[in-house]
């Protein structure tokens, strides 16, 4: 009697572990899209083909419908830049210092290749307009800085007022237009947590110029090389004269960077469905996205992981996508997953989604986006203002269940749901409260995860995605 009670309770067993979040099986994706064979997911490498290669896969083992012209990828036109190798150098009347990659400094990742040593001239924030300029010197004369390394902080001029949003590109191009030879940006010391050297892909509308090297360096290492002042007391002093305080700092520094660009790159959004079942409501759609790149490596000597940004967000939409097929004949409406291919350099992978929609616009009924949800200590729903609804049926789930949940949120979408945001379509923007403290670092491994929160994060979007599709 006991083991044909046993027989009969095992498919009832073995059918709740299939339609129940997996930690294990969170994590597996998560060390596989973090490991170094990826080298940083970055668009226009081999790292990021696996990735994609590896989701097709897993959406075709678990039976999702392709809905782009028998095809899981959707072509989107990008440019491209791998950085191939870095080195940083600083003479210090005796010698040379190396900087550590990822530590001491990291390359930007439209960055151009050198190979210069030249004098540094620090020139505040960069800034090049009739009002101001951060190319004169104290007395108001014209500062030369051909053939120099300039040296600014990281940041628009906080005392200039209607300023566009900063521009990497922008700031770079002023200089070399002046005739600089490479660019050092440093996160501006006066605030609470300067931000450490990171890899990013976003720089900004402007020209590219293949010849000119950028990077950033560390608060510590650019004061070293200003010497003659702090970096922290320049600021001030900017800051409040309100006057440009640009200068030859103490020493010569070694840029050495290869790139290889690419003006006409592209990277593709894997997109896979499950139909759903009921004659009428089939054809409205819930979307469930997270964006799959990363910022890449420096070379081989050093790669992001991106653990938490956004391997955390990719595995949460294939092991719904897991959930979901083995439901598939409860599921009332039609669920989308989408990895976006291009979150980093600009929101190029939902912008392009959003622009050529596989189904008409009208029909989709909410987007849920992931992003950042491997870290954090309490679960947080963005864009709640501008769909009030949505959120507090959310929110009302997480209290149901006990889930510490943030009771903040924001209108105008954020990140990848942002062009559904301008495109009128509702969505929530789910990451956890606390998440971003290793963002863009090396450091963002899969052993920083909060395990506990990052599946709980995944079964709040499960049941929030479950209430719209049954």
């Amino acid at each position: 009697m006991k083991i044909f009670f046993w027989i009969l309770l095992f498919p009832v067993v073995l059918q709740a572990q299939t339609l129940s979040v997996s930690t294990d099986s969170l994590m597996k994706h998560v060390n596989y899209f973090a490991s170094p064979a990826l080298n940083g997911r970055l668009p226009g490498t081999d790292g990021f083909l696996k990735a994609v290669q590896y989701s097709e896969y897993y959406f075709e083992q678990h039976e999702l419908t392709q809905v782009l012209n028998d095809s899981w990828q959707q072509n989107i036109p990008i440019e491209t830049n791998v950085i191939d190798s870095a080195r940083v150098m600083i003479e210090t009347g005796r010698d040379m210092l190396e900087l550590i990659p990822g530590v001491d400094f990291s390359v930007r990742g439209y960055s151009g290749s050198g190979n210069v040593t030249a004098p540094v001239v620090f020139c505040g924030y960069g800034f090049d307009s009739e009002k101001y300029s951060d190319y004169k010197d104290i007395s108001d004369k014209d500062l030369d800085v051909k053939g120099c390394i300039v040296m600014v902080f990281k940041s628009n001029p906080p005392f200039i007022e209607s300023l566009p949003d900063y521009s990497i590109r922008k700031v770079a191009d002023i200089a070399y237009k002046h005739g600089a030879v490479g660019v050092i940006f440093v996160s501006p010391p006066n605030q609470k947590n300067p931000q450490k050297p990171i890899g990013s892909m976003m720089h900004g509308p402007g020209a590219m110029h293949a010849d000119l090297p950028q990077i950033q360096m560390s608060v510590e290492k650019a004061d070293y090389v200003a010497g003659w002042h702090s970096l922290l007391e320049l600021q001030k002093r900017i800051d409040t004269l309100q006057k440009p305080l640009s200068m030859g700092c103490q020493r010569h520094v070694n840029i050495q960077v290869n790139a290889t660009y690419n003006a006409n790159g592209n990277t593709t959004n894997i997109i896979g469905m499950l139909p759903g079942s009921d004659p009428v409501l089939k054809d409205e759609y819930i979307i469930l996205g997270a964006h799959l790149d990363h910022v890449g490596a420096i070379g081989n000597t050093v790669y992001y992981p991106g653990a938490n940004d956004n391997a955390s967000g990719s595995a949460a939409v294939l092991e719904l996508a897991r959930i979901f097929s083995a439901d598939r004949s409860k599921l009332k409406r039609s669920v989308i997953f989408v990895l976006f291919g291009s979150e980093e350099k600009g929101l190029d992978g939902s912008t392009c989604f959003v622009n050529n929609l596989p189904v008409p616009k009208e029909k989709i009924v909410a987007v849920f986006n992931m992003d950042c949800i491997g870290c954090g200590d309490s679960l947080m729903a963005g864009n709640g203002k501008s769909c009030p609804d949505l959120w507090n049926m959310a929110i009302g789930i997480a209290q149901q269940n006990k889930w510490a949940v943030s009771q903040r949120t924001w209108d105008g979408g954020g990140a990848d749901l942002k062009p559904f945001y301008d495109a009128g379509i509702p969505g929530l923007y789910f990451v956890n409260t606390n998440a971003h403290q290793q963002l863009h670092l090396p450091s963002d491994t899969p052993e920083i995860l909060n395990q506990p929160q990052f599946s709980r994060m995944v079964m709040w979007v499960e049941a929030v995605t479950r209430k719209l599709l049954m």
